[in-house]
């Protein structure tokens, strides 16, 4: 796909937003039916000549925002948090109708829903959607019902294998069972999060899964043990990515369940990494923009979220200084030059005539959740055992 430097469930840090922040994690630092949808929202005059955008980092930025603030002669103010429990701290902490618009975590809609926080509107409010990969046009964590949606995607990224392409050939690369080789004995990273790794460990044993954290307790049992027998494999749990890049760079790490850390890797001039989605499936982090309830411009929120689903926005928005991200509306690609494309994936696949290579990863990829059947805990008690060893 982030409560750095916060508390988790387990009361120990939660290292989400080292999903973005690799090598700039010091910028990252910086009842729906009665309600109707935003199509009939009236276009009453505003109520303030400001937008206020509880988010994720990025979108503050100067590139970002200032198109959107010259073209309704209104000024953004952002709150920025980092991770999906801040963010609800930030919003419960706060009255009602502070906020006019957050950016979230795909899986943490449905918690603003259940608080009545977020308002439902038509995907039909949203043009370009129509440039959208499929898979993100309406994604299982914003259905609302009724044909409506809780929020519109923005930008996301995967949780896949990243590996050193001297030390892990790209065919091992392609599966999640690979990590059991004895050459990678204590060389393998892991970040110290349940969430990412347990959907991992839930689509190697149950591939093809089309929601790896909708599991029965057999099922959650085999995940299990995948991860028990991947322990010690292990050589480091980060609390970031931070540790885990320096570590691949210094090579004591040679493979990390971590997608992504390629970009900065090679941006930084290390081209010898490389990062694949395995053949049974790969984990997606993906930031969802939404309308809040009791917001008094909830006009202008809508304004903002087709602004931001726009493809020269997002261009912006995936390169920004925060971190580098994908963008889901694919015309990205013709924002982007040559080496960007080549970069983020957005270039011709060999394997796929006609698509671009980022088409495929998500295609074998699923957007993170949280569990269905199980408490949180039960899940988050197995992956302390994994971390316990």
């Amino acid at each position: 796909m982030s409560d750095t430097g916060k508390r988790n469930r387990t009361g120990r840090p939660a290292p989400e937003a080292s999903r973005r922040t690799v090598l700039k994690a010091g910028a990252a630092a910086a009842g729906a039916a009665a309600a109707g949808p935003l199509a009939v929202f009236s276009r009453r005059a505003r109520a303030a000549d400001r937008l206020r955008v509880l988010t994720w980092p990025g979108y503050e930025e100067k590139a970002v925002a200032e198109e959107f603030e010259d073209t309704h002669g209104i000024r953004l103010e952002f709150k920025i948090y980092i991770g999906g429990e801040q963010m609800l701290r930030s919003f419960n902490r706060a009255p009602r109708g502070t906020y006019d618009t957050v950016l979230v975590d795909a899986e943490y809609v449905r918690r603003l829903a259940a608080i009545d926080a977020i308002e439902p509107y038509s995907p039909g409010e949203i043009p370009e959607l129509a440039n959208y990969h499929p898979r993100f046009r309406t994604m299982r964590q914003v259905r609302a019902g009724g044909g409506r949606v809780w929020g519109t995607a923005t930008r996301f990224g995967f949780y896949a294998i990243s590996y050193n392409a001297d030390r892990m050939s790209r065919e091992a690369s392609g599966d999640w069972n690979s990590l059991f080789l004895p050459g990678l004995a204590g060389r393998v990273g892991v970040l110290d999060w349940y969430l990412p790794n347990m959907g991992i460990a839930s689509l190697a044993v149950h591939p093809g899964t089309q929601n790896p954290y909708d599991l029965s307790d057999e099922q959650l049992g085999a995940v299990r043990a995948w991860l028990l027998r991947l322990r010690p494999q292990v050589g480091m749990l980060g609390a970031s990515s931070r540790p885990i890049v320096q570590a691949m760079i210094e090579g004591d790490i040679v493979a990390a369940m971590v997608g992504d850390l390629d970009i900065d890797l090679k941006l930084a001039g290390h081209p010898n990494f490389e990062a694949t989605v395995p053949k049974q499936g790969g984990i997606r982090w993906q930031e969802v923009a939404t309308v809040c309830r009791q917001s008094r411009n909830k006009d202008l929120a809508l304004e903002w979220i087709r602004y931001v689903s726009q493809a020269h926005v997002q261009a912006k928005l995936c390169f920004a200084k925060a971190f580098k991200a994908r963008g889901p509306n694919l015309k990205i690609a013709d924002h982007w030059t040559a080496e960007q494309n080549r970069l983020m994936g957005y270039d011709p696949d060999p394997e796929n005539r006609g698509r671009m290579r980022v088409e495929a990863l998500i295609d074998r990829s699923v957007g993170r959740d949280l569990p269905v059947r199980q408490e949180a805990k039960a899940w988050i008690d197995i992956f302390n055992e994994f971390r316990a060893g």
